[in-house]
């Protein structure tokens, strides 16, 4: 009797442990009061890739629990900021931000003109810009550990 109640316990463990590996997900944005830094920037015409110093500017967005965001961008000491509120959306599978300006909408990276903007998630915990779709550089932003 003791081995039949040890071999169901076992039986039971399996099971849960298998089907734990199949409902893993991939992770999600986590966005509250979250501060994302452009850590990469890659040229469309020639593709040529910078990162940290070397980039042509550097700039932030910080995503609030409120659905808003910040923006700051500085080029070469001259810092811009930029504010508005942000929508989480999906396309296709892909979990994206889709931002819309109030202010400072000269700061805009996206390819309409209609002061919005889109942020995609991809792997590793990068948000990558979507601006390269109309010959901008493409911009990957990594979360800051807190």
């Amino acid at each position: 009797m003791r081995a039949i109640v040890l071999h169901c316990v076992l039986l039971m463990v399996l099971a849960i442990s298998c089907s734990s590996k199949d409902e893993v997900k991939e992770p999600t944005l986590d966005v509250n009061s979250e501060k994302w830094e452009l850590v990469k920037m890659i040229s469309s015409s020639k593709g040529i890739e910078t990162t940290g110093e070397d980039m042509e500017w550097q700039e932030y967005y910080i995503f609030n629990s409120n659905a808003t965001f910040i923006k700051s961008k500085d080029i070469a000491g001259e810092v811009k900021e930029s504010s508005g509120t942000y929508t989480r959306e999906n396309f296709d599978t892909q979990e994206y931000l889709e931002l819309t300006y109030s202010k400072g909408t000269e700061l805009v990276a996206g390819c309409t003109s209609n002061n919005k903007e889109q942020l995609f998630y991809k792997k590793g915990d990068v948000l990558r810009g979507s601006w390269d779709a109309c010959d901008g550089p493409s911009l990957e932003y990594k979360q800051l550990k807190k």
